[in-house]
């Protein structure tokens, strides 16, 4: 909560939420803050103005492929340098694409795509109480917020990607948006909380992704759904991949599935009518480098000679998403 009063969402939630490990937890995380990093990127925020100096309600469009805050003239020539500055320093930008009082963030990944692959599984999202785990920098929650969700909150255990939030926040000041850096471990502090929860890109870091599954079952109502997107790997048959060492030269990567793998995971885990939303081979046209994020990305993740293949010589990433429901409680 560094840079605006707002009422604190978790509180709303109470008694389904386990507030006192959550305070726990913020307490925790808060220190690391003002390590170099967090406190660079803090006094380049702290410059920046807030809503009402430059308009209030600043502009904003959130149902388009670019996540669009502001317009180019709002910012004082002083301004607009400082926002430059900020966001080369939240390099590398891995979601995207931004647009943020007329500057252009063009990230590694055109999260557009996947936004437009899997948005139609999601049904109707006004009203509903909404969960992004790893949310990253918050395009998606952005995204979401066009359809008038009571709620949507995001957890992320990384300094920059909250640090992002809290800059877009300065400006926008949307009331029922929240962000937590909070990791997938914990998710047992939400008992029967959310309508919807998102789970996109981080099963396969987990060295136990049942139990993570399990987790997000029970941090839904009943009747609620899970979106759950992986890394994937094609072939047939119920079965993952369990790298020696790096999968496309990741270091932090245990299990990547097969399409029917990942559906069983999430039935073992508890969740009903689990239907595949989308299953796609990674392209450049989705993951590349660009001046934002200009660090190896897919291109030189692949095998030089075989791009059907990793670096390491395993089956070359896919992309999958499957959507299940809760409909019991146990």
């Amino acid at each position: 909560m560094l840079f605006w009063e707002r009422p604190d969402l978790l509180e709303q939630l109470s008694p389904k939420v386990d507030m006192n490990e959550v305070r726990r937890i913020r307490n925790f995380r808060i220190e690391d803050l003002d390590l170099p990093r967090g406190r660079d990127l803090k006094a380049l925020i702290e410059q920046l103005p807030v809503a009402g100096d430059v308009g209030n309600p600043v502009a904003r469009d959130f149902g388009a492929d670019v996540v669009s805050i502001g317009q180019s003239g709002d910012l004082e020539a002083d301004q607009a340098e400082v926002l430059a500055a900020t966001i080369k320093q939240f390099h590398p930008w891995r979601k995207g694409p931004w647009k943020v009082f007329g500057q252009d963030v063009d990230a590694e990944w055109r999260s557009n795509l996947k936004w437009d692959r899997i948005r139609p599984a999601l049904g109707e999202l006004a009203g509903k109480k909404i969960m992004d785990v790893g949310c990253g920098n918050a395009y998606y929650m952005f995204r979401m917020m066009a359809d008038d969700p009571a709620l949507v909150l995001g957890l992320d255990p990384s300094i920059p990607f909250y640090l992002w939030f809290e800059t877009v926040q300065r400006f926008l000041q949307i009331p029922n948006m929240q962000f937590e850096r909070l990791g997938a471990e914990h998710l047992t502090v939400f008992d029967q909380c959310f309508d919807l929860a998102l789970c996109m890109g981080i099963l396969y870091h987990q060295r136990n992704p049942v139990q993570i599954l399990r987790d997000l079952r029970n941090s839904l109502v009943v009747g609620g759904k899970a979106l759950i997107e992986s890394q994937s790997i094609p072939g047939e048959g119920s079965m993952a991949l369990f790298p020696e060492d790096r999968y496309a030269k990741a270091r932090n990567v245990y299990f990547v599935p097969t399409k029917d793998c990942l559906v069983n995971w999430a039935r073992r885990a508890g969740f009903k009518d689990v239907e595949v939303v989308s299953h796609v081979c990674v392209t450049t046209e989705e993951q590349r480098s660009t001046e934002h994020m200009t660090y190896h990305s897919l291109a030189e993740f692949l095998d030089p000679e075989d791009g059907s293949k990793t670096a390491e010589g395993y089956p070359a990433p896919w992309r999958t998403a499957v959507i299940g429901t809760r409909k019991f409680l146990d």
